[in-house]
């Protein structure tokens, strides 16, 4: 089938109803924090995890079927199918680590804060884009990488640990932060990952990560613990479900839509507003406080995001949902329709 010229491909100017996908984007992300408190509230954390991806990957496997898309088969000869080889390495460092991660973070961080550490993300792709896509690493790219990790250094010091004032609430944990910190560069290792995927359906390839990204996440159930399921209330419950429909299975549906429809550049944009929506829902939600250092050092890491893609190719983030792994996909995918 001929190649679609350029003017077939290329993304259109966003009408209202884009911005209006994206502001749900943002709302999708940005609640997922405030979601997870309430889960955890009576749910294990590792159930909380696996609960919302086995919730997203039934989502999405409909969703795929809805659209005839089918994965290729497990095994390819001897050997696993070389596309589900990929779907599982970013199931597992993109979906199942981050995921188990949050949800454990989140019994010691206020949701406001571990949406902050998210805006990192992109800094740490650009690191990891380095080592393993070949991409150079110019001056530019490291000063704003430098300035990143400063700002992460505000937030983690003395004033920000101690920045939230909140009813109910243990004080902020460093290991917490740390972890927060970990579960970020386990989204950008994904993200690079994604760049080398080969080609593949998009709505059959985001299925497939958040497939394996609940397989890889079940086992830690057995290491869980007794899950006093008698006690999970109602509350709980319907946060893990809106979860798994929300941040991490219609999310991915809307990604698809926005980068059909206007470009991966634009449907980034929501990265750089879900920090600020997660503090907002923390705020009306639980009553969460930020204290003025722990701004400082969102904006701080937003202007190394800033300087490192001045000019550049463009490092779009992963998060809770699709992003820079859809992207490649979806653009095969233009060329093969």
């Amino acid at each position: 089938m001929a190649r679609p010229s350029a003017s077939s491909t290329r993304p259109g100017e966003p009408s209202l109803a884009d911005w209006l996908l994206l502001l749900l984007l943002v709302g999708l992300g940005g609640s997922s924090f405030a979601l997870i408190r309430a889960a955890i509230d009576t749910i294990p954390p590792v159930a909380v995890s696996v609960g919302r991806l086995w919730i997203a990957a039934a989502m999405l496997f409909i969703i795929m079927r809805m659209k005839n898309r089918k994965w290729p088969p497990l095994m390819a000869g001897n050997k696993p199918h070389r596309l589900w080889a990929w779907m599982a390495a970013i199931g597992a460092g993109g979906y199942a680590a981050p995921f188990l991660i949050f949800p454990w973070a989140q019994q010691f961080v206020p949701s406001g804060l571990a949406g902050v550490y998210m805006a990192f993300m992109p800094l740490w792709t650009l690191g990891l884009a380095y080592f393993f896509a070949d991409e150079r690493l110019t001056p530019q790219k490291i000063a704003g990488f430098a300035l990143g990790f400063a700002g992460v250094g505000i937030l983690v010091g003395p004033e920000a640990l101690n920045g939230f004032a909140h009813k109910g609430h243990a004080p902020s944990s460093l290991l917490a932060e740390a972890m927060l910190l970990l579960a970020t560069l386990f989204y950008a290792a994904s993200a690079v990952m994604a760049r080398r995927a080969p080609a593949a359906r998009p709505r059959a390839f985001s299925a497939g990560i958040v497939l394996m990204g609940a397989v890889f996440a079940t086992p830690a159930l057995l290491i869980a613990g007794d899950l006093n399921i008698s006690e999970w209330s109602a509350k709980s419950i319907a946060a893990v479900i809106a979860l798994g429909v929300g941040p991490t299975g219609l999310a991915g549906v809307v990604i698809i839509v926005l980068i059909r429809r206007v470009g991966a550049s634009f449907m980034a944009l929501a990265n750089y507003l879900t920090p600020i929506w997660a503090i907002i829902v923390g705020v009306i939600a639980f009553g969460e406080r930020l204290a003025p250092s722990a701004f400082i050092a969102l904006a701080v890491i937003f202007a190394g995001v800033a300087i490192s893609q001045r000019r550049g190719r463009k490092v779009v983030e992963a998060g809770d949902a699709l992003i820079e792994e859809l992207r490649p996909q979806i653009r095969r995918d233009q060329t093969e329709s």
